[in-house]
């Protein structure tokens, strides 16, 4: 009975999606993934009253009793979505004059709901949620700027489940170890709250406890996510994320084990030792277990945080500068890549005078082999010396055929400049074929993300989250050709012998040159676009990215 009114859903919702065909492209987007929300929810259901679970006891009772109730709110949610979508839409068009401020509180409505659920069914929609906010270049503004919430904020706990999981991991209370424990959480990641304590020993110390019904519900999360992403990919081909649901699995598993978390931070501040400007918090591993963490206290401004830098004294473009040289030395160098870094796991603060970063959050690492982290030097060699040939092999090399979107991927610069079109007013056909282009362009790189080796999917999330970073800062530093000499610093110090230095040189030479050259190239197009643009002889880049529903 529950089978059948699964598939009378999915009937209803295909319907629904044939009728609204004519409708503006996301809103068919989105609709199929509230759609694929309901349906996968239904899968929960199924989980929970399967009997061939077999209930040992009243926590697995428990938790197929909250199966349920994420169930039905995932339901109310998906539904609301798409009606509202359906609805709201019905006699606007992209002509109307008004199109664009109803798009976004019909975005900003949808952004809320969703944030909502990820709040109340916690966990692993947490780590979903953050997911979205990383694919920024891909979804509504909206949406970006409401789930950017869910990076820091408190989720709220049941009566006793704090001290529940202490008595089950060490035998005592947090009050019986700590000296001190606060028990109001000061941050909050997807998995766990982040509490203030003192030692014994007068230590200040932030102490990471994971939820405590994570791993009994880890299952049933994942299992919503997989029928999620599946019927994404039946409904929209070009946006099947179903790839990266074995990905999910894998890396949900090392973020809820907080002894793997803590090697990590180790082994990462052992990579990092040379840069004095990086600090991993110390891990205090008698305090420790696999759902309590508890690390060296640091009090600084998230990296976000741009006008209380500013006013503190620090510099832009001295923090940009540092952040990407210590993560691009993790991509090119030791292969060791933190995979999250978004801004609230980076911290900054002074010391001696001059500003420290603090890396925070060392759950999810990528590991890249040296064969793949030669590839990707040389790869950044190719481009800067416009070589085509070396640009095919190196992207060969780490399995992605189409060359010349990877490298736009990798750089997030045009790899051919086509000059500008002097035109003082764009005609609709013009408009209509630059927006198919640009959606075009992000079908073509769903593929080329489809089709791209899994370690170099995080290094992607890495090097898209601290170029988000920049971008909030006002772009203070050319992060290109920061990259470029960090990434190709790996090949040019492979020689091992005085002769083969010696001839290396002059090519050295010639690779800073045509960096230098592209460097003057991109600032002075940049202020050329902006002149004509300001006098409407080229047209608005951006409005044609929103208009194809790819922010910028």
């Amino acid at each position: 009975m529950v089978m059948a009114r699964f598939q009378l859903w999915k009937c209803v919702i295909k319907d629904q999606l044939r009728n609204c065909h004519s409708k503006h492209k996301f809103v068919r987007q989105i609709m199929g993934y509230s759609a694929a929300v309901s349906a996968s929810a239904m899968s929960v259901t199924l989980i929970a009253t399967s009997p061939l679970i077999k209930v040992e006891g009243s926590k697995n009772i428990v938790a197929n009793v909250n199966g349920g109730i994420r169930f039905l709110r995932s339901l109310k949610i998906g539904m609301t979505i798409s009606l509202d979508y359906y609805f709201s839409m019905m006699g606007l068009s992209e002509s109307s004059p008004n199109f664009r401020a109803m798009m976004s509180r019909i975005h900003q409505r949808a952004a809320d709901n969703i944030l909502q659920g990820c709040l109340l069914n916690g966990g692993s929609y947490i780590k979903l949620g953050q997911g979205l906010v990383a694919m920024s270049h891909i979804i509504p503004k909206e949406y970006v700027d409401t789930l950017k919430q869910l990076q820091d904020k408190c989720l709220v706990r049941e009566f006793g489940e704090l001290t529940e999981l202490f008595k089950q991991d060490f035998g005592k209370e947090p009050t019986d170890i700590f000296k001190t424990f606060e028990c109001e959480p000061i941050a909050a990641a997807s998995i766990a709250q982040v509490y203030k304590a003192t030692t014994k020993d007068d230590k200040t110390v932030a102490v990471k406890v994971q939820y405590i019904d994570l791993q009994e519900r880890f299952s049933t999360d994942i299992v919503t996510v997989k029928g999620l992403l599946k019927v994404i990919g039946i409904m929209h081909p070009n946006f099947n994320f179903a790839w990266v649901v074995s990905d999910l699995e894998s890396t949900l598993k090392q973020e809820l084990d907080f002894v793997n978390e803590g090697l990590n931070s180790e082994r990462c501040a052992k990579d990092l030792g040379s840069f004095k400007y990086i600090h991993i918090p110390k891990v205090y591993w008698d305090y420790s277990s696999s759902r309590v963490l508890v690390t060296e206290f640091i009090d600084g401004y998230k990296i976000s945080e741009v006008e209380n830098l500013k006013k503190d004294g620090f510099s832009l473009v001295d923090i940009n500068q540092k952040l990407f040289e210590a993560f691009g030395y993790q991509i090119f160098h030791t292969g060791f890549v933190h995979a999250d870094p978004h801004t609230g796991n980076v911290l900054v603060r002074k010391v001696g005078g001059k500003s420290e970063l603090v890396l925070l959050d060392h759950g999810l690492y990528q590991q890249v082999s040296e064969k793949d982290r030669i590839a990707l030097s040389y790869m950044w060699k190719a481009i800067v010396l416009n070589d085509h040939a070396n640009m095919k092999k190196y992207s060969n090399d780490l399995g992605v055929e189409d060359y010349v979107l990877f490298a736009e991927i990798l750089t997030q610069a045009p790899l051919h400049t086509r000059g500008f079109k002097l035109n003082p007013k764009l005609t609709d056909a013009d408009l209509r074929y630059m927006t198919e282009a640009a959606r075009d362009k992000f079908d073509r790189i769903m593929v080329c993300l489809q089709n791209m080796p899994r370690s170099l999917l995080l290094v992607i999330r890495n090097l898209n989250t601290i170029r988000a970073i920049s971008h909030d800062h006002g772009n203070p530093i050319d992060r290109y050709d920061v990259l470029a000499r960090i990434a190709t610093r790996n090949v040019y110090s492979r020689q091992n012998n005085v002769s083969k230095i010696l001839l290396n040189y002059p090519r050295h030479l010639y690779f800073e040159i045509m960096l230098r050259f592209q460097r003057i190239g991109r600032w002075f197009r940049k202020r050329t676009y902006e002149i004509l643009r300001h006098f409407g002889m080229v047209p608005d880049i951006e409005k044609i990215m929103i208009k194809a529903n790819l922010n910028v």
